[in-house]
């Protein structure tokens, strides 16, 4: 992630630049982007002009709920999640996308050059493509981890299993070994309930690259949502939850819930200390399911009162935490309110406009 001018800098490097969404085409296919990015969008010159990096005029636009608002007067760049443009701080860290026109002839040429050389390549050290991310999975069934790397020559894959090199065969003296590599994939078998550390390393003479840590949790039970009942509310672990259709500011939000005897969730770990351990690592499936949603959600966390100590809306304070990447940063000193989202958990300003989760003890 990096502020706009630094994302646009990379693409530029690479004799591209941020993504110019001019079709309907080119909107749907940066519609499926979960996390927010930069796109080649701002009003920074001249100001109050939306214009595109190639120097056109804005002429279409698919703006989100109440976007762009122009927050604080300090929202001067477009970014793009799930197909709804926002207007956003010009030095927010996020993602972006480059665009760059593919010149046929240029790469027939490329080619032609690399069989004159006798496909001697230079080589290029390891660069993930694609990486693991942490999952679930329940006693006695597996779940399966992919990485892979382009590089120079050809990375291989390795694995880390809880920081212990992982061996690219079954002989580890188990007639049913609980973790394996099936080709460049990693198998874990949950045998227990609990928390592993899985890694990807990509290797070549050119070098080494890592990803980073990621989990996954093991537990006794099948916790999945259920199908939504009749008045939109669904069903987990003896709680019932509704996610809404519409965006409230966090008061708001609180203020539906309250008055449908409930309140925003609550994602704490006091869950741990109940008797079993099926319910020790409850609280990290809550925050998985919870996150998997792909947009901004209020959650019942807040430092408004008393200032500076974050507190649930249930009284407790916040004992452990999912925060994303440089969360809580409480820009300009206005961020006291705490929505989720697929990276972890960020603080918003509390008049923000999102989606809510509410909470409450099912009643069966």
């Amino acid at each position: 992630m990096r502020n706009w001018t630094a994302s646009r800098d990379y693409c530029l490097q690479r004799d591209a630049d941020l993504v110019v969404i001019n079709s309907k085409e080119e909107q749907e296919f940066v519609k499926v982007l979960g996390g927010i990015y930069w796109i080649g969008l701002s009003k920074r010159d001249p100001e109050g002009t939306w214009k595109w990096v190639d120097g056109t005029n804005m002429t279409s636009s698919s703006w989100g709920p109440g976007e762009p608002n122009d927050y604080y007067g300090a929202e001067d760049c477009g970014a793009t999640q799930l197909g709804r443009w926002s207007d956003e701080r010009c030095d927010r860290l996020n993602y972006w996308m480059c665009e760059k026109v593919v010149v046929l002839d240029h790469l027939e040429t490329e080619l032609n050059k690399e069989v004159m050389r006798g496909g001697e390549e230079e080589e290029e050290a390891p660069v993930f493509v694609n990486s693991p991310s942490s999952k679930m999975v329940s006693v006695g069934n597996t779940a399966r981890f992919s990485c892979s790397a382009r590089g120079k020559p050809e990375p291989t894959i390795e694995w880390l299993h809880n920081d212990r090199p992982l061996k690219r065969d079954r002989t580890d003296d188990q007639s049913e070994p609980a973790v394996w590599m099936d080709g460049a994939d990693l198998v874990i078998r949950g045998v227990r309930s609990g928390v592993e550390t899985v890694r990807c390393v990509a290797n070549s003479r050119a070098g080494t690259a890592s990803s980073d840590p990621v989990k996954l949790y093991v537990y006794g039970k099948i916790w999945t949502w259920s199908d939504p009942r009749p008045d939109g509310w669904m069903y987990f672990n003896h709680s019932l939850y509704f996610i809404s259709t519409t965006e409230r500011n966090w008061t708001a939000s609180r203020d539906y819930c309250l008055q449908r005897d409930a309140d925003l969730v609550v994602i704490n770990s006091r869950e741990e200390e109940l008797c079993c351990h099926d319910n020790r690592y409850y609280y990290y499936l809550k925050q998985e399911l919870v996150s998997v949603l792909g947009f901004f959600c209020w959650i019942g966390l807040s430092d408004r009162d008393p200032e500076w100590t974050w507190m649930w809306v249930d009284g407790t304070n916040m004992t452990s935490s999912f925060w994303g990447p440089g969360e809580p940063d409480d820009y300009v000193g206005a961020e006291d309110c705490v929505a989720v989202w697929w990276d972890g958990w960020h603080d918003e300003r509390c008049d923000d406009l999102n989606y809510w989760i509410c909470e409450k003890v099912a009643v069966l």
